[in-house]
């Protein structure tokens, strides 16, 4: 029982590190650490065996196999265990196979004496060349490291060929040995990047447990007189347990720590993304804060850079704020983002990557992420856009979660600021409504009565002068009528309930009423009208009316411009009939009021500020839609939106 007693202390301190490994197995899911508990487990076998050597017989025998066949077998399993790959199953098994039964056979055949030198060196060069690949393919874009370690190998695993095939195994095993725990020691470092006293300690004790088989060689042989004491040798092994331990302490800490930062960075984002929401429900015009949200979501996120985008004319994006684009990369960005629209950005969620409920990832590697601004009604209002990752980061769900519930916010802001701005402007035309009301019914009795006078003088007339005069002042007071009756319709906002038009029909009746000042005035128009539209639930004179009146404001802005364009377009989107008018004017000096009744920038007599907004009445009454927009550099736009029709617009019906 002597050598028992003697290794009953390494025994004892390899139990306890086994059963720490396998308690840290128990909290943790990672294969590597399962591995580690095994490969301790072979090297505790490894000193067990050794204490019950008989030294006589077969039995001894079995036992030098299984002693020197568990110490080769756990350097092994290191060497896997810190390989790239080591989560993937079918790669672990296979490395094992390839490693691991080579080195089994090698070390059983070579304790019984078994004269099969070829198949020993065979054994040994399956060994070599398994290695070798592994050593390559452990890196994605394979460097000088991997290239060098493939090289010893096969150098070391040729050597160890030519020796076995000589008759003398002992190259072989220490070959085996050596690299495999040496290589274990930059492995370590290379899956750890870190210099903390656990990754240093298991680094240096692999190197050190490597040598310590060439270097007792060398004693042997150069100085077999020197004593020794054996322990010395088993020195870097609990080096490398030890560390490991410490390792596996360090790497939580570190885990818990970045848990740690990545909570107070989402407590940050959810603090700044608060503020931001509560501004936004307080009013806060949404296009202002784009720029101030982008900058919050770079600041308190994983993602660098960020950009908001709105809906314009036409359901066309264009950019309101972004942050973290360098001004060089702008320009490419801008280019490639120039030609969204709500269709695009449908698209490209449909074919991305869903992330969360309403996030998508639009790129193969991840590096771009859209976030739709839905409204409560399921209309596309924007989008919210997120590129790249910070080094070390990864998207995590809760992120995405706050960062879904900011878009949330904002698109129902601007929704309500939309509504808000409907609301006031209609409450404005309610209140002038009135006044309108009361105005034209107190002119409607005296024009009255100077048109019934104005027929009975014109009969009476008998000079041909004077019945021309009374003519005229007949037309006059019809013509006051009709305004007066425009002012009521404006102020009533009611038509009967069945209307219909054909918006091409109308369109070409209301360009030919100003052919002539078209060619007067040199204006270069240009109308595109998609062919087979449906037909719009609108009156025919309110829809010619409203034509009419942008047609009209679109000439009076580009006559004094040294370019004269009017481009319109009519087509068929989502169910609705869009009619966009677009000029090459100055553009509209106070987008905000251009629908206010009786506000112009037009010269005193030339206009009564009525127009615009007798437009939007109409708009409003027959369901449509009147949006304005500035053009850069310079330009205009009215974009009309009208409702489709079932009917056939009566005239049709009569032809």
């Amino acid at each position: 029982m002597t050598p028992f007693l003697d290794k009953l202390p390494v025994i004892l301190i390899l139990a306890v590190l086994v059963g720490t490994f396998l308690i840290l197995r128990q909290h943790t899911s990672s294969v590597r650490v399962r591995l580690w508990a095994y490969a301790w487990a072979l090297v505790f076998l490894h000193f067990f065996v050794q204490a019950f050597e008989t030294r006589a017989g077969i039995v001894e025998k079995v036992f030098e196999s299984i002693d020197l066949a568990a110490l080769e077998i756990s350097a092994v399993v290191f060497v896997i265990s810190l390989t790239r790959d080591v989560e993937n199953r079918s790669r672990r098994l296979a490395l094992l196979g390839l490693l691991g039964l080579p080195t089994v056979f090698h070390a059983v055949a070579v304790t019984f004496d078994w004269h099969a030198q070829w198949a020993l060196a065979a054994a040994l060069a399956v060994i070599a060349l398994a290695g070798a690949a592994c050593a390559v393919t452990d890196a994605e874009r394979p460097g000088a490291f991997n290239f060098t370690t493939a090289a010893i190998v096969l150098a070391a695993g040729l050597w160890a060929v030519k020796t076995q095939l000589g008759g003398n195994p002992v190259f072989g095993i220490n070959a085996i040995l050596t690299l495999a725990f040496g290589i274990c020691g930059p492995l370590f470092w290379g899956r750890y990047p870190r210099r903390t006293p656990g990754v240093i300690i298991v680094s240096g004790g692999f190197l050190c447990w490597g040598a310590v088989f060439p270097v007792a060689t060398a004693f042997a042989s150069y100085a077999p007189k020197l004593q020794l004491n054996p322990e010395l040798w088993n020195v870097p092994k609990f080096f490398v347990a030890f560390g490991m331990v410490l390792a596996l302490i360090e790497e939580k800490s570190r885990i818990i720590e970045a848990a740690r930062r990545r909570e107070q960075d989402e407590n940050r984002l959810l603090s700044r993304l608060s503020q931001i929401s509560s501004r936004l429900l307080a009013g806060s015009e949404p296009a202002a804060l784009c720029g101030e949200i982008a900058a919050a979501i770079t600041e308190t996120s994983h993602f660098p850079r960020a950009a908001l985008f709105l809906v314009a004319e036409r359901n066309a994006l264009y950019l309101t704020g972004s942050s973290g684009i360098a001004p060089e990369d702008m320009e490419s960005f801008d280019r490639r983002t120039s030609a969204w629209t709500t269709d695009v950005l449908r698209e490209l969620c449909a074919r991305g990557k869903r992330l969360g409920n309403n996030s998508f990832s639009i790129s193969a590697q991840g590096q771009e992420i859209l976030i739709p601004l839905i409204s409560g009604r399921g209309s596309e209002l924007g989008c919210l856009w997120l590129g790249g990752l910070r080094p070390g980061t990864a998207v995590e769900e809760s992120q995405m979660v706050k960062l879904e519930m900011l878009a949330s916010d904002l698109a129902v802001t601007i929704e309500n600021s939309r509504l808000h701005h409907r609301l006031v402007r209609s409450e404005k035309l309610a209140a002038l409504g009135q006044l309108v009301a009361g105005v034209a019914h107190e002119l409607n009795n005296p024009l009255t009565g100077i048109m019934g006078y104005a027929e009975l003088l014109g009969e009476e007339a008998q000079n041909e002068s004077a019945a021309k005069r009374i003519q005229k002042l007949a037309n006059e007071s019809r013509r006051m009528k009709r305004i007066v009756d425009g002012l009521l319709r404006f102020a009533r906002q009611s038509n009967p309930a069945s209307r219909s038009a054909n918006l091409e029909v109308a369109l070409r009746d209301v360009m030919q009423l100003r052919e002539y000042h078209f060619k007067k005035l040199g204006i270069r128009l240009e109308v595109e009208v998609e062919a087979h539209l449906p037909v719009v639930a609108i009156g025919e004179d309110e829809l010619k009316q409203v034509l009419l009146n942008i047609l009209n404001n679109a000439i009076d802005t580009v006559e004094e411009s040294a370019r004269r364009e009017i481009r319109v377009c009519a087509s068929h989107q989502s169910g609705r009939v869009v009619v966009q008018f677009d000029d090459s004017g100055p553009g509209f000096a106070e987008i905000g009021r251009a629908l206010d009744p009786f506000y112009t920038t037009k010269p005193v007599g030339k206009g009564t500020g009525l127009g615009l907004s007798m437009c939007y009445g109409i708009m409003q009454e027959c369901g449509g839609e009147i949006s304005l927009s500035n053009k850069e550099p310079y330009g205009a736009s009215v974009s009309l939106e009208f409702p489709t029709s079932v009917a056939e617009p009566a005239r049709l019906l009569h032809a």
